[in-house]
């Protein structure tokens, strides 16, 4: 069984032992090494693990929008419905991306054209993916800034990206991302730049798709708040690697790799008591995710693990299902 197969359930996308090397002067930089997961029709699977640990550089990988050179894909194959994407032209890839799996970006201040207004920018997928004429995508462009929470989107289509707060600009790279109904919907940080009201409409609007048309979400975030209210499953990453996968409920009542014990530790919790308050500081993971020039020996998260031993030193563990559905990658399990 593969992390994260449910029984029964139809897996539409299949993310084989994937490996994204960069080739660079200084060496291999190991971004994604040897990520194998499933996605499955309706579910939103959680991406989790501080920057640098290759959740976006997965996400991207799914649509081979990697520089080759210096990056390189290689492993097994990325299958959606079926189909290997790793090995589709170009041309036939083209079909797919932003039609039935759609991506939001993590910076909107870099992913929008600044010489095309934002309608345009929207309209053009649609007329692609959907062959409306460019008078019904415009319409349709106006209509998705209006879902997204854009006032007065009939003005908005003819403005340009330097005319929109960041938050705005966010909120157009959702819509633009949502335009087409995907089967699945890469979300990288989707909710950073934006205040809380709005993060809760986006969210809304996300699960709404994901309601009527069986979306299925890959949700790539640092809050553990959000990913314990929309996700069934959780995909830990540290390194370019698969740390824990499991369901969601699991991974919070019972954690078993070290990183991720510290993840959970490190959310703040409300004290209600001095006592609480005094003993209240925020616990954190000692150092930093380690370059991916100089990979310890060993497991990669030996040197800042509270449980390390002579064997995490020496050998690096595989990734192992100690219950069912619940995956480690820890020598002490």
């Amino acid at each position: 069984m593969s992390p994260g197969n449910h029984a029964g359930a139809e897996a539409i996308l299949e993310i084989k032992n994937l490996k994204t090397h960069f080739h660079t002067p200084d060496g291999v930089v190991k971004a994604v090494d040897g990520v194998t997961y499933d996605l499955h029709a309706g579910e939103t699977l959680g991406v989790v693990g501080e920057s640098g640990c290759g959740k976006s550089v997965t996400a991207l990988s799914i649509l081979r929008l990697i520089p080759e050179p210096p990056g390189r894909i290689t492993g097994d194959g990325i299958f959606f419905e079926g189909e290997d994407l790793t090995q589709l032209p170009t041309r036939e890839l083209r079909k797919i991306r932003g039609n039935k799996i759609s991506m939001i970006f993590q910076e909107p201040m870099t992913s929008l054209n600044p010489v095309f207004t934002i309608g345009f920018q929207i309209a053009e997928a649609v007329m692609l993916h959907q062959g409306l004429s460019k008078k019904d995508a415009m319409d349709k462009a106006a209509e998705m800034l209006d879902l997204v929470g854009i006032p007065l989107p009939r003005q908005r289509v003819k403005e340009y990206p330097h005319q929109l707060s960041g938050g705005m600009r966010q909120r157009v790279m959702i819509a633009m991302a949502l335009s087409c109904n995907p089967k699945i919907l890469l979300a990288d940080e989707p909710t950073t730049a934006l205040d809380v009201t709005i993060q809760a409409q986006i969210l809304d609007l996300m699960f709404k798709l994901k309601d009527d048309l069986g979306t299925a979400i890959i949700m790539i975030t640092h809050d553990l708040g959000l990913v314990a209210e929309t996700c069934q499953r959780v995909v830990v990453m540290y390194a370019g690697k698969i740390v824990e996968n499991a369901p969601v409920d699991e991974i919070f009542a019972n954690p078993m790799h070290p990183y991720t014990i510290g993840l959970l530790n490190s959310i703040p919790k409300l004290r209600t008591s001095a006592t609480d308050k005094e003993q209240g500081r925020l616990q954190e993971i000692p150092g930093v995710v380690p370059s991916l020039h100089r990979l310890p020996t060993g497991c990669t998260f030996n040197p800042r693990c509270p449980e390390v031993f002579g064997m995490c030193l020496e050998n690096e563990p595989e990734l192992k299902e100690v219950s069912p559905n619940h995956f480690v990658r820890c020598f002490l399990h």
